[in-house]
């Protein structure tokens, strides 16, 4: 590898590595943060269906159930 006509070898390779690697653990870590803020912001709104609305339509369920065979 060379960085403004400077050739370096094998350090200048293992640097261009290291290079690569931070910057795909940043990149890595932004997306995390990211997918974590998109998960906190599904929770805050979800509600849970037993809290939602009136309870007539459920407090009946199963009392009246007719079975023919």
């Amino acid at each position: 590898m060379e960085v403004n006509g400077v050739s370096g070898g094998p350090s200048m390779d293992y640097a261009s590595e290291v290079y690569s690697a931070s910057l795909a653990k940043t990149a890595q870590q932004q997306q995390a943060q990211q997918d974590l803020e998109l998960l906190a912001s599904a929770t805050e709104n979800a509600t849970p269906a037993a809290s939602r609305g009136s309870h007539a339509t459920t407090d009946n369920l199963g009392q009246n159930i007719n079975i023919n065979v």
